[in-house]
């Protein structure tokens, strides 16, 4: 591995590296000091940066895919949910802070949000309710926020509102169910257990990682239902993740114009069959790819090979009538969504060759489809439409496998496997990406480990009035770089994030 433990980000937005440091980040930018400020400059920036939507799938490790509860990749990758993943997500955030939450559910109706613990500017230690899901927290009497337990005792903190709370109550006033929402004398306390994980990037040299601020082609992007057996596919699920808050609420203005700038470049249209918003245009994942040419970086990019030669970006087999394999190792730390080989083998007459996948540590593997097993050019794939067709797929992976392998019986060999481009799609969370804002925006990037003569760049592109920038910073050795970059604006909306790029040189 040429670099590990990679990272980069922007110091003027909260890191997706962890969901700790997300939290801290948002108390920083926010200017928090006090548990109930960092509480509700959360509240806020949840609300700003995590999508309402599709729950995610992934693969279960037991032939099957079921919904997950990695808080980490429901912030960083898949990018929302519903009420529970918000709860998953807010109690593993503010607990890797040093907050003290919990997860709340109310069992009569499953809905489920977030209590924190702190000492409100009445001098009283208390837990205190939030559901930036739902769009709402109330106040009690002495104009803290309320607890389950005050907000079941008093029903009218609900109904009728004191002053203070956010305004109006509700995302979506005709679907939050506010008129129960002080039903929570028989909620459930969830002592969440932490997982404080970190993501990081292990990169060989030729890698090129692109983060898009645009959404997936729908026939490529992680589907969000898997149909059960004998059901038609249905398109009635829309591809990847997507939120239902559109700019313009229900009551007719824009009731989060505090976030709108963040959104404003980065809406796309629903399919209207949702009903969520009759196609008006909402906030949808971000797509990217990890793209690599690894016949160019030889024999050391490889996991593993036998009775392979590699010379001037290709490779063949030693020997007559030897079985040629070579493997490669990708690892990400976001969800994979699809994979692309565009490759080009020439040979001769008997000549066999093949692509596979593994996902478990090259134990078992599938083939890849190709035009045939003898040499010819070609494009060949895995993604959305295996998965969907209940075939092994890489959809929902962050670590597969590939193999190629080759064999010629030619008394005068000629079987070499000319070129090779590989395109690993993923799904990403674009609003914790770290996007550029007015004003100073400290870029890094980060290596734990970094090969001598390897170097690592980020380049960070955008609009600015039309006008395309693209400002990078280059790391030539372990540790971290960083460099301050401002950005002649006024409005986040007059910044157009056009993407993101990492590549190890």
């Amino acid at each position: 591995m040429t670099a590990s433990n990679v990272w980069l980000g922007n110091g003027a937005w909260p890191s997706n590296r962890s969901c700790g440091d997300f939290a801290k980040d948002v108390f920083r930018l926010a200017g928090a000091t006090t548990d109930k400020q960092k509480a509700l400059a959360f509240y806020d920036w949840l609300t700003r940066c995590l999508l309402r939507g599709p729950n995610p799938i992934v693969p279960d490790g037991a032939g099957g895919y079921s919904n997950c509860f990695d808080a980490l990749l429901v912030l960083a990758s898949w990018a929302g949910g519903e009420c529970t993943y918000w709860g998953w997500v807010a109690t593993e955030c503010l607990n890797a802070a040093g907050l003290k939450a919990r997860r709340v559910v109310v069992h009569n109706c499953g809905h489920t949000y977030y209590e924190v613990w702190y000492r409100g500017d009445d001098g009283i230690e208390q837990w205190h309710a939030f559901d930036p899901f739902g769009g709402w927290y109330f106040l009690n009497e002495r104009g803290e926020v309320a607890s389950c337990a005050e907000l079941a005792a008093n029903p009218r903190l609900v109904q009728d509102p004191l002053p203070g709370h956010p305004v109006p109550l509700g995302h979506h006033p005709d679907r939050a169910n506010l008129a129960h929402r002080h039903r929570t004398e028989d909620q459930i306390i969830i002592d969440q257990i932490p997982r404080s994980q970190s993501l990081d990037w292990e990169l060989q040299r030729g890698m090129e990682i692109a983060f898009n601020f645009m959404p997936e082609a729908p026939g490529e992007a992680l589907f969000t239902r898997h149909p059960s057996l004998g059901e038609p596919n249905t398109e009635a699920f829309p591809n990847g993740s997507h939120c239902d808050i559109a700019e313009i609420s229900r009551l007719g203005f824009q009731q989060h114009a505090k976030h709108i700038p963040y959104w404003k470049n980065y809406l796309w249209p629903t399919p209207a069959q949702q009903l969520l918003n009759e196609g008006r245009p909402v906030r949808w994942h971000g797509s990217g790819a990890l793209r690599w040419k690894p016949l160019l970086q030889g024999a050391g990019a490889t996991c593993e090979s036998r009775l392979a030669v590699f010379e001037r970006g290709t490779v063949r087999p030693a020997n007559r009538h030897d079985f040629c394999e070579v493997w490669w190792h990708f690892k990400l730390p976001f969800l994979v969504s699809g994979i692309t080989i565009d490759y080009d083998v020439t040979g001769s007459g008997g000549d066999y060759w093949g692509l596979a996948l593994s996902a478990d540590h090259r134990r078992s593997l599938w083939s890849l489809p190709t035009k045939s097993h003898g040499p010819h050019y070609g494009v060949t794939g895995n993604g959305q439409a295996q998965w969907k067709a209940h075939q092994s797929s890489v959809q929902g992976l962050r670590e597969f496998w590939l193999r190629l392998d080759m064999v010629t019986h030619a008394e005068q060999p000629t079987l070499v496997m000319q070129a090779m481009n590989i395109t690993v799609r993923f799904q990403h969370n674009m609003f914790a990406q770290p996007r550029l804002v007015p004003g100073a925006n400290p870029l890094w990037i980060e290596a734990g480990e970094l090969s001598p003569g390897a170097v690592l760049e980020g380049e960070w592109n955008y609009l600015l009035h039309g006008a395309q920038h693209r400002e990078k910073v280059t790391l030539a050795k372990s540790g971290r770089t960083a460099r301050v970059l401002d950005v002649p604006a006024v409005s986040p909306e007059e910044i157009v994030m056009t993407g993101v790029r990492l590549a190890c040189i």
